[in-house]
């Protein structure tokens, strides 16, 4: 099989920090979720206690189910977008990134018109 050389030469970075931040956001969601699931099931014996109290206040974890990813999102974004402008500074002054594909029964033209 021929191969398909292609040069990288830059990148989005508005796109990039979105998919960064979504992943992130998403990601600590199902962190959270699962956290809070579990502190919940241990949260019901310490009702008498201190930390029962402190978990009220904060809203018994739902507060950190809704800040934690919005969170991550806008970190995520903003770690995303600079590293993006960083990268495509790097790849125009080294002259793009060579990426090499291998060619399969797709031809060139045929993409993007399914």
């Amino acid at each position: 099989m021929s191969t398909l050389k292609l040069k990288l030469k830059k990148i989005d970075a508005l796109k990039y920090g979105i998919i960064t931040g979504t992943l992130m956001a998403f990601i600590v969601f199902i962190m959270v979720a699962i956290a809070f699931l579990f502190t919940s099931l241990f949260g019901i014996g310490a009702a008498g206690s201190d930390a029962y109290a402190l978990g009220a206040i904060f809203g018994g974890g739902i507060f950190m189910l809704i800040l934690a990813p919005i969170l991550y999102f806008v970190f995520g974004f903003i770690f995303g977008w600079i590293s993006t402008l960083v990268f495509n500074f790097i790849l125009k002054k080294t002259g793009g990134l060579d990426i090499e594909f291998e060619k399969t029964g797709l031809d060139l033209q045929q993409i993007g018109n399914e």
